[in-house]
């Protein structure tokens, strides 16, 4: 793979504030991205390239770009190899381009990690409307 990456059709992704969730549509794997793997989730599918994601990661969580590029390229990595990311970067991407959510406080760092649910049961008892009746789901409650 390019150190270049881009979103994989298959893919499809939702940003809410700081977090992103992910679905690969081929292999039905589920993806949770918080925090600066959220930050670098986006950098990455917007198209910036990984010294270019490493760089915005290092100056808005004040970290030093060499710990950055180390983590922002096995983060990379880790994407490519769960299929969600391939390609070329966008050579005209940049940190600005994104559109990061503004923070409400410091920013802490952490070295981004790919967390991936293979069953969906996982995600559904995320939801807070998981109970259903026998009529099924979904079904709007009768008042």
């Amino acid at each position: 793979m390019s150190a270049e990456s881009r979103l994989n059709p298959w893919v499809t992704h939702e940003r809410l504030d700081d977090e992103v969730i992910a679905i690969n549509l081929e292999t039905g794997a589920y993806f949770a991205f918080s925090g600066v793997a959220a930050d670098c989730w986006s950098l990455v599918v917007a198209g910036l390239d990984r010294a270019g994601a490493a760089a915005a990661i290092a100056e808005r969580y004040g970290v030093d770009v060499e710990r950055s590029r180390s983590d922002v390229s096995q983060f990379v990595t880790q994407l490519e190899a769960a299929g969600l990311i391939m390609g070329e970067a966008d050579a005209g991407a940049t940190p600005e381009s994104v559109g990061l959510p503004t923070p409400n406080g410091p920013l802490a760092y952490t070295a981004p990690v790919v967390d991936s649910f293979e069953d969906l049961e996982d995600l559904l008892l995320l939801d807070p409307i998981h109970e259903v009746d026998e009529a099924g789901w979904p079904v709007a409650a009768a008042e």
